[in-house]
């Protein structure tokens, strides 16, 4: 009978541990899905800068405020809207377009290519600049009497 007891309370532990786990879960879905709409959404506190981003108290009431949406089971999309249509479509976080930064790719590999364009010049002009010893300063290392010295005693 002992051992039945210990099987049924071994059960409980493992029944209630698994429990736990998913509510712990839940938990973490709810604080990643409030992080993620608090990233997709301007503050309407501090201009210009992201609900998250945002240390204003009021936006720290709204981040809860989603919080309590996510763990009533709103979806993102439904959450945004939801904010959106309380403070202002200003709010609503819209990606630019991607052919607004064709100019500015185009500007680089441009400056990057005159870098390189650049160095390739210098780095030829150098090697032209480059003094190359003459037959007259070799016929003068030959003619100094001490390299003359050294020369005999190492072949001593």
């Amino acid at each position: 009978m002992n051992w039945l007891v210990r099987i049924v309370f071994v059960g409980c532990m493992l029944a209630t541990a698994v429990a736990h786990a998913q509510d712990q879960r839940s938990k973490g879905e709810v604080s990643t899905l409030t992080h993620q709409v608090s990233m997709e959404v301007y503050s309407p506190f501090c201009p210009g800068k992201t609900l998250a981003m945002c240390p204003s108290p009021n936006a720290a009431e709204v981040r809860r405020e989603i919080q309590t949406m996510a763990e009533e089971g709103m979806s993102k999309e439904d959450i945004k809207t939801k904010l959106v249509m309380e403070y202002g479509e200003e709010f609503r976080m819209v990606e630019p377009p991607t052919g607004d930064n064709l100019g500015l790719f185009a500007a680089i590999a441009a400056g990057l290519g005159l870098a390189g364009f650049a160095i390739f010049v210098l780095s030829r002009g150098r090697e032209s600049t480059e003094i190359a010893p003459t037959e007259s300063d070799e016929a003068e290392e030959e003619k100094d009497p001490y390299l003359d010295e050294l020369r005999e005693q190492y072949r001593d």
